[in-house]
């Protein structure tokens, strides 16, 4: 028989049960007087931006828009409660006209907050009188993953001219930081060894640029990263003649050679191609490391590391791996520069590939031929060409060519059939009412497919949106 404790205490579970709100039921949450609330639910959607125009659902996702919708962040929905949590009445005054603005959605209704972001603040507003304010430390809004601040307010990409012939220039300043930062816990999960403290100061950087013959702002263009083993960042001459033929951007450092602390160096690279975005419509998904002896190490070093970043390498008469390649001798071998990548990554590396080029007369030829041996047998799809006479030295502009084209052979081929598929659609499309929800997906298929292309605006176009705006 039960005891009466034992009953009520069966009672006691039976009433929270029917009374305890279930995970992720919107509707159970006490929102009380908090910013992101419609009718006293949470939202959808939600979108920091410039403007105060609604910014389509289905459209939020095209980064080609983003510029033209205002866009600049959206907030995921595990960050709606936080704010409404870390949100507190403020009796600050806010900004009458905001230079940014907090657009939540919920089905068919939409409501615009003004956004005012302070030195240690973030003011969130209504604007119809009279206004409701809150107050949000900017640190804890910015770990959420919203990492709005002044200087990003009124920041766009101002896009480099078209060029006829090719260009060489120097990024100017302000720099801007790349997402992956060396820092300890960035080192511990990609390369699993010691690697110096970050010391570099990205504003003393110098980041060099050559734009290609004929180079299309309205296309994204690859990149080619030059990892120079001197201070001079200088981009070769011998890339030039594949550069023009692939359209490729390429971006060296100065004084960012075998001298710098490799965490420094890397970590500049990476800075570096994070600046070139704030000037030019990049494809992320070509862009393409180089280097000579040490800066070719740290190209196979960067590719190896990260795979979801790069889309392969060709390292000249220098090699770094994920081994401990034997010399030969008894007891000794070239050492591992970073750990074997797993899970995800492992799976990405498979898809990339490596042509390092050294020659007969190269002191490295050995451990290079070595390594690139021990890639093929882990299923990498590595190659390696090895000249007839080359000793420590740069190849020829067409002994390069052969290796960066083979490289670049399946983005290449992916961008062919992407076209092919984007005329297909609009030419299907063309007759049809833009309006019709199936076409409008359509054609933002096409904005997906081929981004920043002239198919690509004429889609957008027939939804509303204009190059040009």
């Amino acid at each position: 028989m039960m005891t009466l404790r034992t009953r009520l205490g069966l009672l006691l579970t039976l009433v929270l049960a029917f009374h305890t709100p279930l995970a992720g039921a919107q509707s159970s949450i006490p929102l009380e007087d908090k910013p992101l609330q419609i009718e006293g639910r949470l939202p959808t959607a939600a979108y920091i931006t410039r403007t105060q125009n609604p910014v389509p659902e289905d459209l939020s996702e095209v980064e080609m828009l983003r510029d033209r919708l205002g866009l600049i962040d959206i907030i995921e929905p595990k960050g709606f409660t936080s704010i409404n949590r870390l949100a507190r009445p403020s009796d600050e005054e806010p900004s009458e006209n905001p230079a940014l603005f907090l657009q939540i959605s919920r089905n068919d209704s939409t409501i615009c907050l003004g956004l005012d972001v302070l030195e240690d603040t973030v003011l969130l507003s209504t604007l119809d009188e009279p206004r409701s304010v809150w107050s949000i430390r900017r640190a804890a809004f910015e770990r959420l993953g919203i990492t709005v601040t002044p200087s990003e307010m009124n920041r766009q990409s101002d896009g480099f001219a078209p060029t006829n012939a090719a260009m060489e220039m120097v990024l100017p300043t302000p720099h801007t930081e790349s997402s992956v930062v060396f820092d300890p816990q960035m080192i511990r999960s990609r390369f699993k060894m010691q690697y110096p403290r970050l010391t570099r100061v990205l504003g003393q950087e110098t980041f060099r640029v050559r734009l290609p013959m004929k180079y299309d702002p309205g296309t994204p263009a690859g990149v080619l990263v030059w990892i120079s083993p001197t201070p001079d960042g200088r981009i070769p001459d011998i890339f030039g003649p594949v550069c023009d033929q692939l359209g490729l951007i390429a971006i060296g450092v100065d004084n960012n050679g075998n001298q710098r602390e490799i965490t420094d160096r890397l970590q500049n690279h990476l800075d570096s191609i994070e600046t070139l975005a704030q000037h030019a419509s990049i494809d992320r998904q070509r862009i393409y490391l180089t280097g000579m002896s040490g800066g070719g190490r740290c190209s196979g070093i960067l590719l190896l590391a990260f795979p979801d970043l790069f889309a392969g390498a060709v390292p000249i008469v220098g090699l770094d791996t994920y081994h401990n390649a034997p010399t030969g001798d008894p007891g000794k071998y070239w050492p591992k520069r970073l750990s074997r990548p797993a899970g995800p990554l492992r799976k990405q590396l498979e898809q990339r590939r490596i042509r390092s080029i050294t020659g007969t007369a190269d002191f490295n030829e050995p451990e290079m031929v070595l390594r690139t041996q021990l890639l093929q047998d882990d299923g990498v799809n590595a190659q390696i060409d090895v000249i007839e006479g080359m000793a420590h030295t740069m190849p020829n502009a067409e002994q390069f060519t052969k290796a960066l084209a083979w490289v670049d052979d399946p983005r290449s081929r992916a961008i062919e059939d992407a076209t092919n598929q984007a005329q297909l659609i609009m030419t299907e499309t063309n007759t049809q009412d833009a309006t019709i929800p199936a076409v409008r997906r359509r054609l933002i298929e096409v904005m997906r497919l081929v981004p920043d292309s002239d198919l690509a605006w004429e889609a957008a176009k027939r939804l509303g949106i204009k190059r040009d705006a």
